[in-house]
């Protein structure tokens, strides 16, 4: 399809809250226009005592400008026969290069989404046009006043960077911090979200993941095309697991006694080795694909809210912002300080929740060798038979595992915002470092949540009964709040609000005070509610960490989260495409701070199913029996005698899992063999480049020296064209 004019279509929508100054919105846009960007709609600027919305976009020269700028990646055409194709930085001056190549280095793709020129997709006008939208300061250089800044002094806002050089900030930087605009997003394009919304609910079909990087960009594009990944994946350990589940039903074994469970779990590490490694090598496919490429591309952004003190660039010798390193590991030291106080308050809630749970019980108080530390009788007795959450009833025992969901679903709500001020404190340069921050405290936080519980049945507990009690209750409950929370009660709740706008407007039809504004559709786009990627991403990371580091207490776990993936992949593009206002495109080239804290779960698997295997159950005594005995309270013990025998034998196996998987990892690179290729072949591409421009700056340097004969340098000429000498050898030929 190609894409509608860029020039009488809006690409982005800014809305400007009800206190804002008119004159001060109408100087924002002509401030804006001088940067080149032009309004084509506009709704409420009439009106008072509303919300503005603009409907912003530029011309298709400014797009190319910036897209250099910014040094946009693209398929490329070239000289030689043997390299037709290379991603390369977009140029202007070479855009002959760039346009009507609609094409891609993978066969499995359909028709593509681009503009009348082959250039840019949809998510590219968007990332683009914010990019001159976030560059665009309050006063050009040299500039000391305007309109716009006078009206900011009525306001009292602070607008420069520095008063001394009068350097300032990004006016799309003032207006958000001040409280002038509170919503700044890509608009939707009606046909191409309907085309995915068609592909979505077609449960046939792959999800449509060239046609959402086309629509929403990198970002969001790579995790669908992590979950559609883990979906295919989770079927290989889904497998395995359901075969061991079924011959021990066969034997009539249970979870404790299985002498077959405990391979489930060594071949789940494994499995997890190479999911993860092949993983990477995805994604370094799909980000040379779609030009994000490390070795390729070079953009990383400055944050507009980094602060630091104006100094020359050692490098480029132009003035720049500089924060030192030893103020921000000190701030990042005080952040970690700080979330290891909240921590230990989750821990509290935590504690809580096992004794209600009747995990800690008056009979592990009783066991125990002089008071239980994390015995509470007071929450302990609601778990007791006949109470409130009597942990022998099916039903009853459910209650405090609902409850405890709620809970941390409000205590994550609450940190996520802790997270974004301690990190906007942080002060990091880059967008790219600050995302990694916030996914790193949010991910630490919430993944205490979920697994604190685990641990503790697992080490000081040692109890698989619990553990898989708790496992399949999370398990379950964390799906179906998925699915209510995120997209359910949003249709709904969305659907009373268009209800009740109608109702408003057909009153107001009645009093004849409609106001135009009101049915719009921009305003009802910066209406919706914002997309937050994080929750879908930790409820993935989550779900890994069920299915890797307890697979011998929960064979069933990667079976039931392939059809769960399944189901959620959908809904959540559904959700994403009809609920959720469109978001700004983010262009990355993995998963970045995902995968590293996925690569630690991995091997931290190794062990948690050797601890499994060898003291939270009874599956190693299958296999040395000697080494166990059963103590007065019916719970497998090791015996006195053989325990360091025991020891050493369960971290052979673990080290010797490891070390399987360091050698697969040897033998799996990360990057496909065609891509480092193809990178070689831009480098030559760049070398040669290099070399004709030495060589033209050499022929025009001899030619001078040669003095006014036409007859040299038109042998010169015609000998370099005729047989495709080399400059050099031929002004030796000639000069002899």
């Amino acid at each position: 399809m190609v894409l509608p004019s860029i020039q009488s279509n809006p690409v982005l929508l800014i809305r400007f809250t009800p206190h804002t100054p008119r004159n001060l919105i109408n100087n924002v846009i002509e401030r804006l226009a001088q940067g080149g960007i032009a309004v084509t709609t506009s709704e409420g600027l009439s009106s008072s005592g509303c919300s503005v919305v603009l409907g912003l976009t530029t011309t298709q020269q400014l797009l190319e400008n910036e897209a250099e700028l910014v040094k946009l990646v693209k398929p490329s055409r070239t000289q030689y026969s043997h390299i037709p194709l290379t991603m390369e930085h977009f140029s202007v001056a070479s855009r002959g290069d760039f346009v009507n190549l609609n094409v891609s280095f993978s066969s499995d793709d359909d028709d593509m989404n681009f503009d009348s020129e082959g250039l840019f997709t949809s998510s590219d006008r968007a990332f683009l046009l914010e990019s001159m939208l976030n560059s665009i300061p309050v006063l050009d250089k040299g500039q000391e006043a305007s309109d716009l800044t006078r009206c900011f002094d009525s306001q009292n806002v602070v607008y420069l960077e520095d008063t001394c050089q009068h350097n300032s900030k990004s006016l799309c930087q003032v207006l958000k911090s001040n409280g002038f605009v509170d919503v700044v997003c890509p608009v939707h394009q009606p046909y191409l979200r309907e085309k995915i919304l068609k592909e979505t609910v077609c449960l046939k079909s792959p999800l449509p993941l060239q046609h959402i990087r086309e629509y929403y960009g990198e970002g969001v594009a790579f995790y669908f095309a992590w979950m559609q990944f883990m979906t295919r994946w989770f079927v290989y350990p889904g497998i395995l697991g359901l075969v061991v589940y079924l011959i021990r039903m066969y034997r009539g074994d249970t979870i404790d006694n299985c002498e077959f469970t405990p391979f489930l779990g060594f071949g789940t590490f494994i499995w997890a080795i190479l999911c993860n490694q092949y993983w990477v090598r995805r994604e370094a496919r799909l980000s040379y694909k779609w030009g994000t490429f490390a070795p390729v591309t070079s953009y990383r952004d400055q944050r507009p809210n980094y602060v630091g003190e104006m100094r020359v660039s050692k490098v480029t010798g132009k003035m720049e912002k500089h924060y030192p390193c030893h103020k921000r590991r000190l701030m990042i030291a005080i952040s970690a300080i700080f979330t290891v106080v909240l921590l230990a308050g989750a821990c509290v809630v935590m504690v809580i929740s096992m004794n209600v749970q009747g995990y800690i019980s008056r009979e592990d108080q009783e066991e125990f060798e002089g008071d239980h530390p994390l015995y509470f009788p007071r929450f302990a007795r609601l778990a007791e038979k006949d109470a409130i959450f009597d942990c022998n009833s099916v039903w009853k025992s459910f209650l405090p595992v609902l409850l405890r969901s709620l809970m941390v679903t409000m205590m994550n709500k609450q940190y996520r915002v802790i997270a974004e001020y301690l990190t906007e404190w942080e002060n990091h340069e880059t967008s790219f470092d600050h995302n990694n921050s916030v996914v790193l405290k949010r991910v630490l936080f919430e993944a205490f949540d979920a697994y604190i519980i685990l641990f503790y049945l697992t080490i000081y507990e040692r109890n698989i009964y619990l553990l898989r009690l708790e496992l399949v209750g999370a398990f379950s409950v964390d799906t179906f709040r998925r699915l209510v929370t995120e997209c359910a009660l949003p249709y709904i709740m969305q659907t009373l609000s268009k209800k009740d706008e109608q109702k408003s407007m057909s009153a107001s039809k009645k009093n004849d005070d409609l106001k135009q504004v009101s049915g719009s559709s921009l305003s009802s786009e910066a209406d919706l509610e914002e997309y937050e990627q994080f929750d879908d991403l930790i409820e993935m990371l989550i779900q890994f960490g069920y299915v890797t580091l307890f697979a011998s207490a929960f064979p069933l776990a990667a079976f039931v989260a392939v059809g769960a993936n399944y189901v959620e992949s959908r809904t959540d593009l559904w959700k994403l495409t009809r609920l959720c206002r469109r978001p700004s495109p983010n262009r990355i080239e993995s998963l970045g701070m995902w995968n590293k804290i996925l690569r630690v779960m991995v091997w931290m698997s190794a062990l948690t199913n050797c601890l499994i295997f060898a003291f939270a159950s009874s599956q190693m005594r299958q296999w040395l029996p000697e080494n166990y005995t059963t103590n007065e309270w019916g719970k497998s013990t090791l015996v006195d005698s053989t325990a360091d025998e025991t020891l050493l034998i369960m971290f052979a196996i673990e080290h010797a899992l490891v070390l399987v998987g360091l050698v697969l990892l040897h033998f799996v690179p990360p990057v496909p063999g065609f891509i480092l290729a193809e990178v070689e072949k831009r480098q030559w591409l760049h070398d040669i480049s290099a070399q004709k421009a030495r060589l033209r700056m050499m022929k025009v340097s001899s030619i001078r020296k040669l003095g006014p004969h036409e007859e040299t340098v038109t042998k010169l000429e015609a000998k370099e064209q005729g047989d495709g000498s080399s400059f050099l050898s031929v002004l030796k030929s000639v000069t002899g």
